[in-house]
């Protein structure tokens, strides 16, 4: 599967043009990701939703729960 829309940050709620060609990275459970998205942002994401580098680097532990909760597309 490929990506052609933006991605947003689980983390910090924003998008961005980061290219991808694929879904690494990706939440596999992007409806519930959406939903939680929803609620911790009051917003809708404008894509894809996965976390940041700079969230990742930021709060390593929160991007390894979210991961842990929603899966990953790692290949």
């Amino acid at each position: 599967m490929t990506v052609d829309t933006p991605l947003t940050c689980y983390i910090c709620g924003e998008t961005s043009d980061r290219a991808t060609v694929d879904l690494i990275g990706c939440f596999r459970d992007q409806e519930a990701a959406t939903k939680r998205f929803h609620e911790k942002h009051d917003t809708a994401a404008d894509g894809y939703i996965d976390i940041c580098p700079e969230c990742r680097d930021k709060n390593p532990h929160h991007a390894e729960n979210a991961e842990e909760k929603y899966g990953v597309y790692t290949a």
